[in-house]
């Protein structure tokens, strides 16, 4: 695997060799100036054979700075576990969030294990550390499930960060409620203890400083979103286990509720349907569901329903 401190380190030397460079020719110093393009033409080479080899991998560095830092040398313990365990759980639920029914082939794992990221090691430049999927094959040819999840967390981060609202692209309609969730509390951390943070990926450095901390923060405060678990008896009037979508009708009402369903709950019933057993629509379940409601900054809201458990009841 690539090294991401390595990567950063070499990042920083080719800014500071084009400076030197655009100073050289200033001067009039052609000596110099070649001599600064020949190691900077090394420099970019060993930055994309690094980044080559590790460019479907899960990876990230994320380095803290602000005040629960101290320079490059120490971090603040209770800090730094706090903003890993958020970071996990923001990981954790966009993975959850992104699976298909195609990975039934892996059976029956939970997203939680999928998702779990590994400290290999300490990032510097302020203080921080590099976090990379379990068990991760070098020689894999198409990006990893779980990297394209750390891509989706950084463009997550980018967006909420970003200055123009008018630019803001993000519908907080499309974001699982848990995930927005779990960035309120990372973004959150973040805010109340003046922190900054960098997002380092093997082909892409991001830096959002306290002003954009605080900015997404506020992003996030004026939205809110409630989780509420019901359990419900119905009828089950459409399913397709591939999209994870669901048609239910709760008893005593004549109202069709239309959602998503869990990973779980997907390759429970992508089994059954494959097997003898199968599924008629028209039978009657009980499921768990959680409703989510976000309420945005302009007064509107949203409702979205997912099915957590689904039990089907027998006929008498």
């Amino acid at each position: 695997m690539s090294d991401l401190q390595r990567i950063a380190d070499l990042e920083l030397q080719r800014r500071e060799l084009k400076t030197l460079i655009d100073e050289s020719r200033s001067d009039g110093d052609i000596v110099g100036q070649r001599s600064f393009s020949a190691r900077l033409e090394a420099v970019e080479e060993e930055i994309s054979a690094l980044t080559a080899s590790d460019a479907m991998i899960a990876e990230i560095a994320l380095l803290f700075d602000g005040a629960p830092v101290d320079g490059g040398r120490s971090i603040d313990a209770t800090f730094a576990t706090k903003a890993l365990h958020h970071f996990q759980s923001i990981v954790t639920r966009l993975f959850s969030a992104n699976l298909r029914g195609e990975l039934a082939a892996r059976g029956k794992i939970r997203g939680a294990d999928l998702a779990a990221l590994n400290i290999r090691g300490i990032a510097t430049g302020s203080f921080g550390f590099i976090l990379e999927e379990k068990d991760a094959l070098q020689s894999s040819v198409v990006k990893t499930p779980l990297r394209e999840v750390l891509e989706e967390a950084a463009s997550l981060f980018d967006e909420f960060t970003q200055e123009s609202d008018d630019e803001f692209l993000i519908n907080v309609d499309d974001i699982n409620p848990r995930v927005f969730k779990a960035l309120a509390q990372f973004f959150g951390h973040l805010e109340r203890n003046d922190a900054s943070l960098k997002a380092n990926l093997p082909d892409r450095q991001l830096l959002f400083d306290r002003t954009g901390i605080s900015r997404a923060y506020k992003r996030i405060s004026d939205t809110s979103v409630k989780i509420d678990p019901v359990t419900w008896a119905g009828t089950l009037v459409g399913l397709s286990p591939i999209r994870r979508t669901f048609d239910f009708k709760k008893d005593g009402t004549q109202q069709i509720i239309s959602g998503k369903f869990s990973y779980q709950v997907s390759q429970d019933y992508l089994e059954r349907i494959e097997s003898d057993e199968g599924i008629t629509l028209g039978d009657r379940f009980t499921a768990r569901i959680e409703i989510g409601t976000i309420k945005k900054p302009d007064g509107s809201t949203s409702v979205s329903y997912t099915v957590t458990d689904l039990v089907q009841i027998e006929r008498k």
